[in-house]
């Protein structure tokens, strides 16, 4: 497929590794079957859990990036870190390893539910080295010793947020308007996505800024603030917007509006992948929409903070 984001800026294609691993575009469909949970109307979700057979989620359109890279330095062997959950070290498990990469991943403690133990039987038998880390502070010795015994590694970020990676939710959006000119979907006044490292929530919203469009993007934060607050996604978007002028010149010729987005402190509750009432209340809700089970670190917070973002802003057309 050709990516919206190279059409838009050609010369990105000759200088940005990139290699096709999401089914895109994803579609767009009202949520039609929430309403009665959401108390309105006018809301949509984009299907990005449908992004891959092998693996879906909001980490397929990074890994487009970012696995390029990896093969483009001649790495064998992906080290990350994350909670035991943690959906990126899922997909670096399943994508690394289909794509014949080893994979180490440190796993720092989280509250284990069901979907935290389901994240780390898929990661064993995907053939993935998974290392308990503990705190945070051991995490970090055992991450840096994991590299060290590595062959020939390549490290991954908790969240795979930096520039090059986050690029992938630049083009999303971009995806997104080419489906609302054919008229697929209406633009969205408001766009909401669960938020950990911030990177959807900054490529977002610097698409929407390079689209010209007034839409908030607004992260439902689900971690600790320190990782997860304005001065990291400004700093994110920044990074993005120093590769883009580095890469393609005529990025550097655009007067952009400021990037909209706000983070939504609300459903984090006691800490991340720790549930609130809210979260357990909306995990029967995310079945109904994507036919799936929610979980209470990503998805059922991000659908009980869309209820309250909906209920305040009745007038808008939101996205998911």
């Amino acid at each position: 497929r050709e990516l919206p984001l190279f059409a838009e800026l050609p010369e990105l294609a000759g200088q940005v590794p990139w290699r096709p691993l999401a089914h895109a575009p994803t579609p767009v469909v009202p949520c039609a079957a929430i309403e009665g949970y959401l108390g309105r109307g006018g809301v949509w979700v984009k299907r990005d859990d449908l992004i891959s057979p092998l693996y879906g989620g909001n980490k397929v359109r990074r890994f487009e990036f970012l696995l390029a890279d990896a093969e483009r330095r001649g790495a064998r062997t992906l080290v990350t870190v994350g909670g035991l959950a943690s959906t990126q070290v899922t997909a670096t498990a399943l994508f690394g390893r289909a794509l014949g990469f080893a994979v180490t991943a440190v796993l720092f403690d989280q509250p284990l539910t069901r979907f935290g133990q389901r994240a780390l039987l898929a990661g064993a038998a995907s053939g993935a080295e998974l290392v308990h880390g503990g705190g945070y502070a051991t995490t970090a010795v055992r991450a840096l010793r994991a590299l060290r015994r590595a062959e020939r590694p390549y490290f991954i970020l908790p969240g795979a947020s930096a520039a090059l990676p986050c690029l992938g939710y630049v083009d999303a959006m971009l995806e997104l308007a080419e489906q609302v000119r054919r008229g697929e979907a209406p633009r969205p006044d408001r766009i909401v996505v669960a938020s950990g490292t911030g990177g959807t929530l900054a490529g977002l919203a610097l698409g929407a800024a390079m689209l010209g469009w007034p839409t908030t993007v607004v992260g439902v934060r689900i971690t600790e603030r320190i990782a997860s607050n304005r001065a990291v996604v400004r700093y994110e978007i920044a990074s993005m917007k120093r590769l883009l002028a580095r890469r393609a010149p005529r990025f550097t010729r655009r007067r952009l509006p400021a990037a909209r987005f706000a983070i939504d402190h609300r459903a984090i509750g006691p800490g991340y992948g720790a549930p609130t009432p809210a979260s357990v209340e909306a995990i029967p809700e995310v079945e109904r929409l994507i036919g799936v089970p929610g979980e209470v670190t990503y998805s059922a917070k991000a659908l009980a903070a869309l209820r309250e973002i909906g209920r305040e802003h009745p007038g808008e057309t939101i996205l998911l």
